[in-house]
């Protein structure tokens, strides 16, 4: 993890934004929230940005290698701590930055310039850091796409898992049942449970999880602790499946890819 790369998943709230008002093509009264949907686009030191702004108006992102977000690729996310707000196009929002090496979340600043067409260009401040810049796309086809629990359930998917703050990674199964109920364990033998129900949108499935057994500790998941956050299904044939989430304290994320 050596960059820290924003996918409008969060953002802190400090220094002024990235730009004057005049830089921007949207006429918006003030105090509005960030429209939600999916957003992609780059920073300026190269990492690939893709993630959602919910029906609460907040940022959920992750940040990958140059290329793509295939997990090998993978580094971190970055979540915002509230609700986006805009003051006439322009946004400073408070949010942490999730490395999934072996530091602890770091919290950063999101500045932000949103125009007529829903991109938006901005900068990630983090305290002892340069300023990153970057750019981000909505996407129109994706944020129509409708989840379901007939998506899901009694499918099997097979992904990685990340804890921030670990510098690895373990393999895992997802084996769904019905309504959206999910069972799975890591390579390392620890216990996941949880569930996904749709969102008011249902442009994404809101997530909890839980951890159990002695393993768990070596993976770096807090047993008892229930994660919350969101899942998004991909893929030709809905057979790829992203969970980002976070402990009740915010200290910690987990992400499934």
């Amino acid at each position: 993890m050596k960059k820290i790369a924003l996918y409008l998943l969060a953002a802190t709230a400090l220094s002024g934004c990235g730009g004057d008002d005049s830089g921007s093509d949207y006429e918006s009264s003030n105090n509005i929230n960030l429209s939600s949907g999916f957003y992609t686009g780059t920073t300026d030191e190269g990492e690939y940005l893709e993630g959602l702004v919910d029906d609460d108006s907040k940022m959920w992102f992750i940040y990958s290698e140059p290329g793509n977000s295939e997990p090998d690729n993978f580094l971190g996310v970055i979540k915002s701590d509230n609700t986006v707000v805009l003051d006439n196009s322009q946004f400073v929002a408070a949010g942490k930055n999730y490395s999934f090496d072996n530091r602890a979340y770091r919290n950063i600043i999101i500045n932000g310039n949103y125009k007529t067409s829903k991109a938006i260009t901005g900068t990630l401040v983090e305290s002892g850091s340069r300023t990153i810049n970057y750019n981000l796309g909505y996407e129109e086809t994706v944020s129509a796409k409708k989840h379901t629990l007939s998506m899901i359930n009694n499918k099997v998917y097979m992904s990685n898992s990340y804890v921030s703050g670990v510098n690895s990674s373990s393999s895992i199964m997802i084996k769904f049942t019905i309504d959206g109920n999910f069972t799975s364990s890591d390579s390392r033998g620890c216990n996941i449970s949880g569930k996904l129900t749709p969102s008011a949108s249902e442009r994404y499935f809101l997530s909890n999880i839980t951890f159990s057994g002695a393993s768990c500790s070596l993976s770096g998941y807090k047993v008892g602790e229930v994660y919350t956050g969101i899942s998004v299904v991909d893929g030709k044939n809905n057979d790829e499946i992203l969970f980002i989430s976070t402990d009740t304290s915010g200290d910690t994320s987990v992400v499934f890819i």
